[in-house]
């Protein structure tokens, strides 16, 4: 990575930090796509910022999920708005998707800011002041990498309704941005098909020693599964790091359910005991991935998703050093007296498990897609050309 620069930040407080110094210094753009922007008592220092940046001439785009966002004020969108700052919602899709359950919960869920189209952040990290004290994974790139997200952000632009020509000259770079060892992984939900899903899993089936999946959302496919039995039979140590609560508590029974058969796995699994956010992978000392897609069916195939890969020596050291930080801090399993737990806990680990299995094989029958589709493999080579 000899062209390009990074950070990484491991908490919300500190990725907020260093994009908030970032927008100040920024002279001529500023492009943010994020699921989650409040305007409160964390939100409204940014929007405050990203106002007077635009009334100086910088020229401001902010692209937000009108459901991660749902709460967003009138008073704040006029604001923006009358500062100059394009503003968008995602929600006035001009890309049709198939079924009412695609259009109803396909979402942006992705997290990226761009400065000066030099400077990018990618990761898990939103804004909201309830988040403020999560652990988290954000990342800072710099250099010709940013490119890939500069068009990534142009086509959501597009697709939210965006004139085109405030982001054409963006539609001239590529996705695939593959020297110096570094590569964006994006998910689209008009696609039968989930790059991020074949990373984790690649992750499984080419480790020799070890692999750490973190993610607050925990829900993967059978396919998935076999995988990680497979990683195991080899003598792969896997590691799983997730929050012991979550902020979605149907989620987290419904991961609680799996345990069982992670432990027949023989899978070492973590509980955070404050919210954990990041998500991503970790492959032996080869490489690492950041990003927004959780280890679920929801990521994988009904949202936007955007994540980077990086095989940098030091980069993958420095991710693996704060994941066993995390690790160290957090209880395991094991020491929970997992197996005594009570009938009524059970109960409502069956039910949430149930509940999620319901939802994901609605999405699946509705839209006709996932890993057992029999798309799945004839549109794969398309998909990787251009995975927008």
């Amino acid at each position: 990575m000899t062209k390009s620069l990074y950070d990484i930040y491991s908490n919300t407080q500190e990725a907020w930090g260093a994009m908030k110094k970032s927008i100040l210094e920024a002279k001529k753009s500023i492009y943010w796509e994020v699921f989650t922007f409040a305007d409160d008592e964390a939100g409204n220092p940014f929007f405050d910022i990203l106002e007077q940046k635009a009334r100086e001439g910088v020229k401001v785009i902010l692209i937000i999920d009108s459901l991660g966002t749902f709460w967003f004020s009138k008073s704040r969108v006029d604001s923006l708005k009358a500062a100059g700052v394009d503003l968008l919602f995602f929600h006035k899709r001009k890309q049709k998707f198939r079924g009412w359950w695609k259009r109803l919960w396909s979402r942006t869920h992705r997290k990226i800011l761009i400065i000066d189209e030099q400077l990018g952040f990618i990761g898990g990290v939103n804004v909201q002041k309830n988040m403020e004290d999560w652990l988290d994974m954000h990342v800072k790139v710099e250099g010709k990498v940013v490119r890939s997200l500069l068009r990534s952000f142009a086509k959501m632009y597009i697709i939210c309704g965006g004139d085109r020509h405030n982001v054409d000259h963006l539609l001239k770079y590529h996705f695939r941005v593959r020297e110096d060892g570094v590569d964006f992984i994006y998910d689209d939900p008009s696609s039968s098909n989930s790059h991020v899903r074949e990373k984790y899993t690649e992750g499984l089936i080419k480790a020799r020693e070890r692999v750490i999946l973190f993610s607050p959302y925990y829900f993967p496919d059978k396919e998935f599964l076999k995988a990680l039995w497979a990683a195991r039979r080899r003598g792969v140590r896997v590691d799983l790091l997730i929050p012991f609560r979550n902020d979605l508590r149907v989620v987290t029974y419904a991961s609680y359910f799996l345990f069982t058969l992670m432990k027949k796995f023989g899978v070492k699994i973590h509980l955070t005991k404050q919210m954990m956010h990041g998500k991503g992978v970790v492959m032996d000392d080869e490489w690492a991935m950041v990003g927004s897609s959780n280890l679920d069916h929801t990521s994988f195939y009904d949202c936007y998703e955007a994540n980077i890969l990086i095989k940098d020596p030091d980069f993958v050291r420095r991710v693996k050093l704060k994941l066993e930080e995390w690790m160290k801090e957090s209880d395991e399993l094991d020491t929970l007296h997992w197996d005594k737990r009570g009938w009524w806990h059970k109960l409502k680990e069956w039910f949430a498990y149930k509940l999620y299995t319901l939802w994901h094989r609605k999405a699946k029958l509705e839209n006709n897609y996932g890993p057992d589709s029999k798309t799945h493999t004839s549109r794969r080579a398309d998909e990787t050309k251009d995975p927008q």
